[in-house]
């Protein structure tokens, strides 16, 4: 059996830099494909875990938000050869639980997946966790086939990555979770890659006011050019005096909070109009707490989180792809600096530092 290994960037432990390393991945299994990596976006999900913010064990190698090339593929794999071009997500849907048959597969019970993250990879002969069932800051992956979707000749390497995590987060919190209708109001806090893809699905969705928040000015120009009408400065603005001067009182229909703070999160809730939904798509710290007040409740007003926009993998995501293509939606653009695997500890204070709008790994 030959060895399969990757130079892969490594976290020992929570806030130390991470290290560059060989490590060994297993031969595929069933339902398993080897995958070379092509393009990683680093998202705020891999900063949480890099700082420690969220636990996780360790060591591992993270990265979510990636595409490559299709090397091997283990017993079973069909519609997937070697060669072919792909990009992955951390959604990895059995299929065949009651979430995934609802079209809820973010939410899939099956636990198998994570018992399977286990084994697949190693350092100096010792098993470690793998990052969400992808690890993308090496050179090769090993996923479930489940997490592969095809990547059209047209669509670059570094859109797929965008495309499968914060693009489509965004895009599918506002098509699937809130449901935006033609002529609504939405707001979009935090305007990083994730809320650039609401905005944008805002704008598909035809959303007669998008107001989007960031405390970047650099951000707040970008959504502006993706479609935004109106922009905030959350430093220098109270959000419910705003949107109700911007609204005429009547507040917005969808609040999307991608930040992760909960002070943020009970601001959009309070800009709501009677019957509007806040959606809170950002990691909140571990034991935090909002505070609704209960006046607002009682005219319809609802709060609810959303993993990944509750996308429906294979149907949605390949539907954004057609938009990449078509123009509708921009991807390549938000990827605002390029770096090396061995320059991974830079690009990730460069990615902590809100500079740019997405901070790319590429192979």
């Amino acid at each position: 059996m030959t060895a399969i290994t990757a130079q892969a960037a490594v976290l020992h432990e929570p806030g130390r830099p991470m290290t560059i390393e060989r490590i060994d991945l297993r031969e595929p299994g069933p339902g398993e494909v080897l995958v070379r990596t092509t393009s990683v976006g680093i998202c705020g999900t891999d900063l949480h875990f890099a700082t420690g913010r969220f636990p996780y064990p360790a060591p591992t190698v993270l990265g979510h938000e990636a595409s490559g090339v299709v090397e091997q593929t283990g017993v079973g794999v069909t519609g997937i050869q070697s060669g072919d071009r792909v990009l992955v997500y951390d959604q990895i849907p059995c299929g065949q639980c009651g979430n995934c048959l609802s079209g809820r597969m973010v939410y899939c019970t099956d636990t198998s997946t994570k018992q399977r993250q286990k084994t697949r990879l190693s350092l100096d002969g010792q098993a470690f966790r793998q990052y969400l069932g992808v690890s993308a800051l090496a050179d090769r992956m090993l996923v479930d086939a489940a997490a592969l979707i095809a990547l059209p000749e047209q669509i670059s390497y570094t859109a797929g990555a965008l495309l499968g995590c914060c693009l489509t987060t965004g895009a599918a919190t506002v098509f699937n979770t809130a449901g935006t209708r033609p002529g609504q109001t939405v707001l979009v806090i935090g305007c990083g890659g994730v809320g650039l893809g609401a905005v944008q699905a805002a704008r598909i969705a035809g959303a007669a006011r998008i107001i989007a928040v960031d405390l970047e000015p650099h951000r707040r120009e970008a959504a502006i050019a993706l479609g935004a009408t109106d922009i905030l400065d959350p430093g220098t603005t109270d959000l419910a005096e705003a949107m109700a001067s911007i609204t005429g009182q009547r507040g917005v229909d969808v609040a999307v909070e991608v930040v992760g703070d909960p002070a943020l999160a009970e601001a959009a809730f309070t800009t709501l109009a009677a019957g509007g939904q806040a959606v809170v798509v950002g990691m909140m710290p571990p034991g935090s707490r909002i505070s609704l007040p209960s006046a607002l409740v009682r005219h319809g007003r609802s709060m609810t989180g959303s993993v990944m926009g509750e996308v429906r993998t294979r149907h949605d995501i390949p539907a954004y792809l057609e938009m990449v293509a078509s123009g509708r939606m921009v991807a390549d653009e938000l990827a605002t600096s390029t770096w090396k695997l061995d320059q991974v500890n830079d690009a990730f204070d460069h990615a902590a530092g809100r500079h740019g709008i997405r901070t790319m790994i590429e192979f």
